[in-house]
């Protein structure tokens, strides 16, 4: 996955701020007395502080903290005191938890969350950036505001694309575009050559595409625009390394320095940062890049280009990518230079062609994109319009958002890329097709103009067909802030989010109920209100009239649900039914007609999934009352339900794709309910209760007693993680549930296939395959614990490799176990959240193991790519190949010792480690062309070093926070939507009562393109078929027959009207099993006939009259020959047979019938004659 972000501001934008006032507020609000059971009073004063944070955001507001210490000495006074303020008062409540309604501590929560949420914005967004600031203006440009502007802009993007990182790291780039007038551009060539810069500002504007530190010019305008890049690619380093490279980069430019300071400069930027899914991880294939392209015609010269320049960068794939690139070399006689085989090229070389044609860059970008196949986001910027931003999106796998601020935008591929500035977005839909059953009207384009800034009504919206978009009702409101995702001192989300969930237990638990004990005597509060369980639900379920519990989510919070519907079967009693499924499981098989006996318990940590969302509304249909589970206040589940059970405080973000923390709370939360239901239902003591309840109160020390020490976790991870192949989870009784949860994590972890059963099962299934086996045992009963003893003896007996998870003081899995990770004794559904602590942390640590496999080979690649990409005489350097032979020894060494059995795959294994041969000297490079089928020479040795090393980082690689299938296959891989197939003729079909699925897909695709030249179907005739072949084939005793006719068709005689031979245009179409498309022989008029296959062979024919439209724009017919039967291609070929170069406005003279109807040579023929009247004229 890669990362776009970038800013369009004005910069004479002004917002003023009281700041007495702002202080004023800050105090009022920490002074005011606080009454725990009455939070009106500061919920008021909080709303009025809280409407001063967007204005804190904005430039003009920070230029005047920068320019006076005094007011950031206030504002960082007044954060702190809040700080305090939070801290007291919620010791305060606290100490009155017991007393309080759910509702009223839910109040608090929230206050809470925006407390903490105004102090960060004023810590490390506002005085935060300030700092960042003044770190990157040289001290010379302290005063200058102009540079000082930029800087901010630059600091703003490089931050948001630090956070972006978390996806994809490999390449980071960096496109800023100033326009200078003329008397400024004069002045700064001066200053050049007094500063003895002049040599280099030649050196950096020699490449002509984009590399670290280059300078292009555009000088054919009024104006000078100047496009200065920055990049950084690299295969070793941890996540902030390319920021800071960036950085250096930046504040060490003296000219960069120079044109920033430039007053009235008018600027645009964008960053990119890139995980490489094409291309090698090199700077030239590194995100910006441009339209330059290369002459083919044997000369090494640069072919000639436009005064313009035009700067793009790409998140996902172009999937016709080669196609484009022939396409384009064949009319135009221009090639990507060799050195580029990043996909993202073709994006703005394709822009240029359609510009040279068009004369419209709006209308060029247009088309470029539309070309373009797969899942993409581009951002693209270009020196003719310098004060416009491009941004498109089609697809479900990217996302594009833009937020809106009062003096501009700023926009980014993820929404924590946009918070910082603003919490008002708009998010661009990729997939919602402008005309439904249209695939090629899906996507969206927008242009954001720095002369034309005003909000939502600035932007200009189009399809990807070129129509104009409305966006009226779109605009957003963020819930998240950057404190949410703040990674801190952590290496990764997913270790920092596992780290933080015995508070997001303890907060969950907050408040929910109250024990208390005299002598032997028990007793149980539980403090869910009305918000959470309402009376009238619990009054039912106690008369015996809710008999059916169902627990429903997906993914992890399906696997919570299980864990809950464990105990909770336990604690309500045999009358009722206890059901844990999937969402989807309840919605498509299991939907009774009438749920009116059943509660559903729905899970979900986002609130917005849409199988469980679902799911719920048609559950509440049938009578079904309702209570979520969410982590998120104010999203779609909340308004669904009867009641809601916040998770941690309500607002509880995970970065990492694989979620932790989420699911201890979503089980504790569900315990909650189960109890509760239990106690008022009269199933379980209140004894019983308490001390269940006991145990879940000190699950947070215990959950922090197994984080305080990783190292026997992470010792057996490293020893076992990377040499098993097989790996499996068992787990028993209540552990199952964690067993379940271990296997989503691991798989999403580690990318393996994993096995998951009970423990008793186990051996009777597939113990041949010697897995690595996670047994979770920790909280089962003392009898379960000697059985699964016994079982794990058998699996080391099978030569498996068995890790326990086991509470402590059983010591008799020692003899049998690899290993034993021992978690503290607690209570057997506590012990359910130790299991998949452990094992959280055991998936975290195998990645970790494998991808230390990937670490080793990277340097590798990277010197590699260096040969080849390199000055010649840094190809010839003995220093390089002494480092690739070191790193091949080790290769070899850890590979004898079965390192890599884990991932790499044998062929992979076997080609690297002949590569490394090679560069020790042990195989002569006369043998590598027979060996590799490639060219015997030391580049091409590199070249297929750095392939096969792809093929190798690519299996063992774990990037821990962002996952493989995410990255590779949703966001940058295929775009599976479910077609829709409308339309005249498919309409008329459905009319008829025939079934469109009895139609070849092929034919579907035709006629949902022709459908477009077609105004109606005047008349329709239905056939039988009889008597064909037993493959379907015509014979000569096949013969059609009417079934029924109607409109223009029922008042024709036909042969058929009784059975007649299969013969002519209807026996092709049976016989080719394809839609004809042609005129009818005796009367010429225009038909379509259409077979039906609905079991193998064909069954009916159907023979429909057109009336086709008399005329189409031009950009719609040669979207109608690129869609039908691909005839645009095969027409540009006859006709540039003849030497003449192709134009879309030779087919205006041709009617759309004649497009479609008209065989493809007598097509040429009119273009041709339509061509020469052109010349004439």
């Amino acid at each position: 996955m890669c990362g776009i972000a970038g800013l369009l501001v004005d910069p004479s934008g002004s917002t003023q701020v009281d700041w007495d006032r702002l202080e004023e507020a800050m105090e009022r609000l920490t002074a005011a007395p606080v009454d725990p059971f009455r939070p009106t009073g500061q919920e008021a004063l909080f709303e009025g502080l809280s409407t001063q944070l967007p204005a804190l955001r904005e430039y003009s507001v920070q230029r005047e903290l920068i320019e006076q210490v005094d007011l950031r000495e206030r504002l960082a006074a007044g954060a702190r005191a809040l700080e305090a303020w939070e801290a007291a008062v919620m010791a305060q409540v606290e100490g009155h938890g017991r007393e309080m309604s759910s509702e009223l501590m839910e109040r608090w929560n929230a206050l809470w969350v925006r407390c903490r949420d105004f102090t960060w914005c004023v810590q490390k967004d506002v005085l935060g950036g300030i700092e960042r600031v003044a770190k990157l203006l040289p001290e010379t440009l302290a005063g200058n505001d102009r540079a000082r502007f930029e800087t901010w802009k630059l600091t703003a993007t490089l931050e948001n694309m630090g956070r972006l990182e978390v996806r994809g790291r490999d390449s980071l780039g960096i496109s800023w575009t100033a326009v200078l007038s003329r008397q400024q551009y004069q002045a700064l060539l001066g200053w050049l050559a007094e500063a003895g810069l002049d040599e280099e500002w030649t050196r950096r504007r020699e490449a002509a595409d984009l590399v670290d530190r280059s300078i292009l010019e555009d000088v054919s305008g009024q104006d000078v625009k100047l496009v200065f890049t920055f990049k950084v690619a690299q295969e070793v380093g941890a996540l902030g390394d390319n920021v800071s490279h960036i950085l250096r980069d930046l504040r060490e430019d003296r000219i960069f320095w120079q044109v920033a300071a430039q007053p009235g400069t008018r600027t645009n930027l964008f960053a990119h940062t890139r995980w490489a899914s094409n291309g090698i991880i090199s700077e030239p294939n590194c995100h910006p890049v441009t339209e330059h392209t290369v002459a083919i015609n044997g000369r090494s010269d640069t072919a000639p280009s436009s005064p313009h320049r035009i700067m793009v960068a790409l998140n996902g794939d172009v999937d016709n990518y080669q196609g484009l690139c022939a396409r384009l070399a064949a009319e135009t006689g221009r090639a990507i230079a060799a050195r580029i085989s990043t996909d993202a090229k073709i994006i703005p070389v394709l822009v240029d062609y359609h510009f040279q044609k068009c004369g419209d860059m709006r209308l060029a970008f247009c088309r470029a994109v539309a070309e373009c196949e797969g899942s993409i986001a581009v951002v693209m910027h270009n020196t003719r319009e310098p004060g416009r931003v491009y941004l498109a999106l089609r697809g479900s796998g990217q996302s594009l958002y833009v937020g809106l601020g009062p003096h501009g935008y700023v926009y980014a591929s993820e929404l924590y890329g946009v918070v910082e500035q603003t919490s008002r977005f708009v998010r661009m839909d990729g997939v919602r097709e402008r005309v439904s059953g249209q695939p090629d009207t899906a996507g969206q384009v927008f242009v954001l103009d720095s002369d034309h800034i005003a909000g939502l009504e600035g932007i200009s919206a189009w399809s990807f067909d070129g129509e104009p978009l409305p966006l009226e009702g779109t605009v957003k409101t963020a819930e998240i802030t950057t404190r949410d995702i703040n990674r801190g001192d952590f290496p990764h989300f997913f270790l920092k989010e596992i780290s933080e969930a015995p508070e997001s237990v303890r907060k969950t638990l907050r408040g929910k109920f109250s024990l208390f004990q005299e002598s032997e005597r028990y007793s149980v509060r539980m403090n869910l209100g009305e918000d959470v369980v309402p009376r009238a639900l619990l009054d039912r379920f106690r008369d015996g009239s809710l008999r059916r519990i169902y627990l429903i989510g997906q993914g992890t919070a399906a696997i919570a649900g299980q864990a809950v519907a464990t105990r909770m079967t336990t604690l309500v009693g045999p009358g009722k039914v206890v059901c844990a499924l999937k969402a989807t499981e309840l919605s498509g098989y299991l939907m009774d007609k009438d749920l009116g006996d059943a509660l559903i318990i729905a899970i979900s940590q986002s609130g917005t999934t849409t199988d469980t969302n679902r799911t719920v509304d048609m559950a509440r249909a049938r009578g079904a009352a309702v209570i979520g589970i969410v982590n998120r206040r104010n999203s779609d589940l909340v308004y669904k339900v009867d009641g809601v059970l916040y998770t941690s405080d309500g607002r509880d973000i995970e970065m990492s794709v694989a979620s932790t923390k989420a699911f201890y709370s979503q089980v504790v939360a569900g315990y909650l309910l189960a109890y509760q239901l239990a106690l008022a239902g009269g199933t379980a003591s209140e004894e019983e209760i308490y001390h269940e309840l006991r145990e879940l109160d000190r699950l947070p020390d215990l959950m922090g007693s197994v984080l305080a020490d990783h190292r026997p976790i992470q010792e057996l991870a490293e020893q076992w993680a990377p040499a098993r192949s097989d790996w499996a989870v068992v787990g028993s009784g209540s552990t199952r549930a964690a067993a379940d949860e271990l296997r989503i994590k691991l798989s999403e972890l580690c990318y393996k296939s994993i096995a998951v059963d009970y423990i008793e099962d186990k051996k009777h299934i597939d113990l041949s395959s010697e897995p690595l086996t996670v047994v979770c045992a920790a909280g089962l009963g003392l009898m379960a614990l000697k059985d699964a003893v016994k079982e794990v003896a058998i699996f080391k007996s099978h030569k498996s490799v068995p890790i326990v998870i086991c509470s402590e003081g059983f010591d008799a899995f020692e003899p049998y176990a690899a290993g034993v990770l021992y978690v503290p004794k607690a209570s057997e559904s506590a012990s359910v959240l130790l299991n998949a602590l452990v094992g959280h942390l055991w998936g975290y640590y195998c990645a970790l193991a494998i991808d230390r496999g990937a670490e080793q080979l990277r340097p590798a690649r990277a010197l590699a790519v260096e040969y080849l990409t390199g000055e010649p005489s840094a190809m010839v350097s003995p220093s390089l190949w002494r480092k690739v032979i070191t790193i091949g020894r080790r290769f070899q060494e850890d590979l004898l010792k079965g390192r890599f059995n884990s991932s790499l795959s044998v062929d992979i294994g076997s080609k690297l480690s002949m590569l490394f041969q090679y560069f020790t000297g042990a195989h002569s490079l006369r043998q590598f062309g027979h060996d590799f089928q490639t060219r015997g020479t030391a580049g091409g040795l590199a070249e297929t070093m750095v392939n096969v090393l792809s093929q190798a980082i690519h299996q063992l690689g774990r990037p821990i926070d962002a996952i493989k299938h995410q990255a590779k296959t949703i966001t940058v891989g295929i775009s599976r939507l479910e077609e829709s197939f409308e339309g005249v003729i498919l309409d008329a079909l459905r009319e008829h009562g025939l079934p469109l699925d009895a139609a070849p897909y092929r034919d579907l695709v035709t006629l949902r393109a022709l459908s477009r030249a077609v105004r109606s179907v005047t008349g329709t005739t239905c056939y039988k078929v009889d008597g064909l072949g037993s493959l379907g084939e015509p014979a000569a005793t096949s013969t059609v027959r009417v079934i029924t006719k109607t409109g223009l068709s029922a008042g024709m005689v036909s042969r058929a009207d009784r059975s007649y031979s299969l013969l002519g245009t209807k026996e092709w179409a049976v016989r080719t099993c394809s839609v004809y498309v042609g005129k009818g022989r005796k009367d010429g008029r225009p038909i379509v006939i259409v077979p039906l296959v609905p079991r193998g062979q064909v069954e009916k024919l159907v023979l429909l009259h057109l009336e086709f439209h008399p005329e189409l724009p031009i950009e719609q017919k040669v979207t109608l020959l690129r869609d039908f039967q691909q005839r645009y291609d095969d027409l540009k070929s006859h006709v540039m047979e003849t030497d003449l170069e192709w134009d879309d406005q030779y087919l205006e003279p041709i009617s759309p019938e004649a497009l479609v109807t008209l065989p493809v040579d007598k097509l040429a023929e009119q273009v041709l004659v339509n061509a020469q009247r052109s010349v004439g004229c």
